[in-house]
């Protein structure tokens, strides 16, 4: 594998990583009004852990209901759409389980919009080519540290933006 290929297949599978969620329309969970910050935090993180559960659910059986697509909205939506489709271009498929190491809560803005820090730990995933052979770049960092938004749209919550938080690991 080249190096371009190698650099390019890390920052996809990093896009990848970095995308949050929205509930399907045709699936809509209720959100009440939170009553305290603590109650906001916490829906933020259900909502985030529900999407990397969808994931993970998805990788193991592509039909998997909820679809993690069902939870995006906006910048999420479209990032994880593009990347979904350089990885179909490039042939590549990941597989594995992500998992949530930790969340902090971050800011609270009004009565609709939750930040949130997540620590992803993407070790037991891999990156395989059309062959089925490993082609998880060796260096590639397993711990994200990640500042997701998450949103209320109309009676759901979105993860609706997801960006690395540093270039160190947590």
């Amino acid at each position: 594998m080249t190096r371009w290929t190698g650099t390019l297949l890390l920052a996809l599978v990093t896009g990848a990583l970095l995308t949050g969620c929205a509930p399907d329309a045709s699936e809509p969970t209720p959100t009440p009004s939170f009553s305290s910050d603590e109650d906001a935090f916490a829906a933020a993180e259900a909502t985030y852990r529900a999407y990397v559960d969808a994931l993970n659910e998805a990788r193991a059986d592509d039909a998997a209901s909820p679809a993690p697509i069902d939870f995006l909205s906006g910048e999420a939506l479209e990032t994880e759409l593009e990347t979904a489709r350089q990885l179909d271009d490039l042939g590549l498929t990941v597989r594995g389980d992500t998992r949530i190491a930790a969340v902090t809560p971050v800011e609270r803005t009004g009565n609709d919009t939750v930040t949130i820090e997540v620590c992803l730990d993407s070790a037991d995933t891999m990156i395989y080519d059309t062959n089925g052979d490993d082609v998880t770049p060796p260096t590639r960092e397993t711990r994200l540290r990640l500042t997701v938004d998450v949103t209320r749209i109309g009676d759901t919550l979105a993860i609706v933006r997801s960006d690395r938080t540093s270039e160190e690991p947590c």
